[in-house]
């Protein structure tokens, strides 16, 4: 086991400012030496933001945090030395890399034109990637067959590792600082990724800092801090035998079976193929009207990818024998009338904001996608996801699960025939599942599709009478 210097961090009557928005307010914290935290509380009460105080990304005008493993003499060496000694992985891991290479689009994972702009996975480790071997990495965690893989073509949980490995092999840290590590992530992922925070927290002297809801943590977790409406609610130890049973999904309503009417989506032998990497072969998936539909199956099966075959963003549906609403893809609509009549809400949509986008309010965010939306259906969004405190800030203060409200509330703004929903739960406390849950019953219609991509057997109980595995 590495002997580790004994850490602590503490944060003295901090305050913080975030694009203009003063948060944090006479704020103090103490970690000390082998601790291991959660950080839990309601969506938008600060948790990602006291990860951005600690990792130096916010602004803090007034107060002090201390770091006992950092001598620096200067300003400089100080701030070097922070940036070596604390990692801070965001939730959205793609835009951590999206700063390094410039002309990322949406549908850039797609398409071979401008892959020369694109890293390897291989090029993101660095020339330390022949020391993975040196890591005790599970087998279902590996990634040696991703790495000759453009980054843009990783699922997000792909993504994820590939991140934390990268921050190993570049120097293991003191601090790791992990914001909703495991949304996105498959069951067996989940697992693989505690063994492995377990591993490099033990063997390698690693302190650990997780944003988390209601998942199983690593054993290693040791203490819990709740937060309410940027201050701190209470400190407790933690115990990571059991679930964080303070913020659970909520029990489940099942949905009654629903009569099939005509088919939707025909996909028949479908393949797609990136370089030598085959995503799908021989796959076929009749879908009808009024079906409730989960997509299950591991991390990089193409789940996502198939969602993009639907919703027309994938240029390889005109060369597959692809079906929607009883018409082949390519024979003359267009991409527009597609997306008329299917809404889809997914976790990309937050990694490729325009940049444009993350200075207008949620709302003006909203209105810039649907520009002849009725603000009434807007206002009543609003009021059934109690976004009234956030829906007018800057999209780029919101929290990850404010973000994910936002979307949700651009999907349901008007009624489509089909509806693709990829982890639309991930993110949000158990009081917002309980607000998309119950909207969900009140407002889908039953001649609606709906398409589900999750990893969670409670989202299957309750809102699926069909599965579809994926690879």
């Amino acid at each position: 086991m590495h002997e580790a210097f004994p850490s602590m961090i503490e944060l003295k009557n901090v305050d913080a400012i975030k694009s203009g928005c003063r948060l944090f307010n006479n704020f103090s914290w103490r970690i000390g030496p082998g601790e291991h935290w959660v950080i839990c509380g309601n969506n938008g009460c600060g948790k990602t933001t006291l990860l951005e105080i600690i990792s130096g990304a916010v602004h803090i005008p007034k107060g002090e945090v201390h770091f006992s493993f950092i001598e620096g003499s200067s300003w400089d060496e100080r701030y070097a030395e922070r940036r070596r000694k604390i990692h801070y992985i965001p939730a959205h891991a793609i835009q951590s890399f999206l700063s390094e290479t410039q002309g990322l689009y949406y549908q850039q994972r797609y398409y071979g034109i401008g892959d020369e702009m694109v890293h390897l996975v291989r090029d993101m480790l660095g020339e330390n990637v022949s020391a993975l071997h040196s890591f005790n990495i599970p087998e279902s965690l590996s990634i040696q067959h991703l790495l000759d893989l453009d980054i843009t073509k990783l699922s997000n949980g792909q993504l994820k590792k590939v991140l934390l490995l990268r921050v190993l092999l570049a120097e293991p840290p003191q601090f790791l600082l992990l914001d909703y590590p495991f949304e996105g992530l498959d069951t067996d992922s989940r697992k693989d990724l505690c063994d492995f925070i377990d591993f490099i927290a033990t063997e390698l002297g690693i302190q650990v800092i997780i944003v988390d809801h209601y998942h199983q943590l690593p054993r290693v977790i040791n203490r819990r801090l709740t937060l309410n409406n940027f201050d701190i609610v209470s400190e407790e130890l933690y115990s990571a035998s059991k679930p964080n049973e303070t913020t659970q999904p909520s029990t489940h309503i099942t949905t009654p079976p629903l009569a099939s009417g005509m088919p939707v989506i025909d996909i028949r032998n479908l393949r797609i193929q990136y370089r030598d990497h085959v995503v799908l072969d021989n796959f076929s998936w009749i879908v009808n009207q009024g079906e409730r539909w989960a997509l299950i199956g591991r991390n990089g099966m193409g789940k996502t990818t198939l969602f993009s075959m639907i919703f027309a963003d994938h240029p390889l549906a005109y060369s597959q024998e692809i079906y929607l609403f009883g018409r082949r893809r390519g024979t003359g609509e267009s991409i527009w009338d597609i997306k008329r009549r299917i809404a889809y809400m997914g976790p990309e949509l937050v990694s490729y904001l325009a940049p444009k986008s993350i200075g207008l309010s949620a709302r003006d965010y909203i209105r810039s996608v649907n520009r002849k939306m009725d603000e009434n259906s807007l206002n009543l969004l609003v009021a059934h996801f109690n976004a009234q405190d956030f829906v007018d800030k800057p999209v780029r203060v919101l929290s990850s699960g404010q973000l994910q409200i936002m979307l949700i509330m651009n999907c349901f703004l008007t009624q489509k025939e089909l509806l693709l929903l990829d982890e639309p739960f991930q993110f949000l406390d158990a009081r917002q599942r309980e607000s998309l849950n119950s909207y969900l019953h009140t407002h889908l219609k039953g001649e609606t599709t709906l398409i589900l991509i999750t990893h969670y057997a409670e989202d299957l109980t309750e809102w699926t009478n069909h599965t579809k595995v994926v690879g």
